[in-house]
C-alpha cells in the first residue's frame, strides 16, 4: 500500500472522519483530503502528529505496514499536542475568526445603539444595550471555546487570562480613563456618540467599537468567556469515538 492509501487505512481504524482528523491536527479538511487522495504529502511535522495520533511509527506509514490491532491504546484528540509551528499558525487563523465574526456583530450593535440612544437617551435603554453586547459576546467566546475543545489548555494561563481580561474590562467600566477618551477622539475626530452621523460613520464606527467603555467591557468579556470556556470544555470527559464513512 502506497502513502495515501495507508493515511485512510489508519484513519477509518481510528473511527474518525477527516473533518475530525484536522481538527486534532489544527490543518484543513482539504489538506487531510490532499493526503489521502495523493494531490499533496504531509510534512514532517504532520507525519509525527499523525503517527502520535495513530499510535504508529513514521516508518510504518510511510512503508504501508499494516497493524490489524493498534499495539496499545490509540491517544485520545485532546492529548496529541500539534508541533509549534502549527500550534502558531491554527492559533493565529483562530484569533482572526474570533475578530472576524465580533466585527460583524459590533456592526448591528452600534446600529442598534445609535437608534436608540437618540430616541430614548435613559438609563433603562443603555443597560439594556449593554446586556444585549454581552450575551452576544459570551455566546461568541463560547463557541469558539467549543469550537477548540480539542486543544491543550494551560489551567493557569486560562485563568489568568480570563481575569485580567475581568479586571481590566470592570475598571474600563466602572473608572473614567481618560485615554480612551483621546483615542476616541483621535479616531473619530471628536464627534460625540448620539450626534447625526458624522460624514465619515466608518470613523464614528471604528472609535466606539474599540474604545468605548460599553464595548471595550462586552469585549473583555468575550475574552474571559473564551479562556473559561476552554477550561470548561477541556474538563468534559471525551466520548469514544464511533467509526464513521470515510469523507
Amino acid at each position: 500500500m502506497d502513502l495515501k492509501e495507508t493515511l485512510q487505512y489508519y484513519r477509518k481504524r481510528q473511527g474518525l472522519s477527516q473533518i475530525e482528523l484536522a481538527d486534532a491536527l489544527e490543518v484543513s479538511r482539504q489538506t487531510v483530503s490532499k493526503w489521502e487522495t495523493g494531490a499533496a504529502l504531509p510534512s514532517a511535522e504532520n507525519l509525527l502528529a499523525l503517527s502520535k495520533l495513530y499510535g504508529v511509527s513514521v516508518d510504518a506509514l510511510l512503508n504501508g505496514a499494516l497493524e490489524a490491532d493498534p499495539p496499545e491504546v490509540p491517544p485520545l484528540l485532546k492529548s496529541v499536542s500539534p508541533p509549534p509551528a502549527l500550534r502558531r499558525t491554527a492559533a493565529l487563523r483562530l484569533v482572526s475568526r474570533i475578530l472576524a465574526v465580533t466585527l460583524l456583530c459590533d456592526i448591528p450593535l452600534f446600529l442598534w445603539d445609535v437608534s436608540v440612544f437618540a430616541m430614548y437617551p435613559s438609563l433603562a435603554f443603555n443597560l439594556v444595550g449593554l446586556l444585549l453586547r454581552l450575551s452576544v459576546c459570551g455566546v461568541i467566546g463560547l463557541s469558539f471555546a467549543w469550537r477548540s475543545k480539542t486543544w491543550p489548555v494551560d489551567k493557569k494561563y486560562a485563568l489568568l487570562t480570563a481575569g485580567a481580561a475581568l479586571f481590566l474590562g470592570l475598571y474600563v467600566w466602572l473608572m473614567p480613563v481618560p485615554l480612551l477618551w483621546r483615542l476616541y477622539d483621535l479616531v473619530t475626530g471628536g464627534v460625540p456618540f448620539g450626534a447625526h452621523f458624522p460624514s465619515n460613520p466608518v470613523r464614528w464606527f471604528l472609535g466606539f467599537t474599540l474604545f468605548d467603555q460599553t464595548t471595550f467591557f462586552s469585549h473583555a468579556c468575550l475574552a474571559a468567556a473564551f479562556q473559561l470556556g476552554r477550561l470548561r470544555f477541556s474538563r468534559s470527559k471525551p466520548q469514544p469515538l464511533q467509526p464513521q464513512a470515510a469523507q
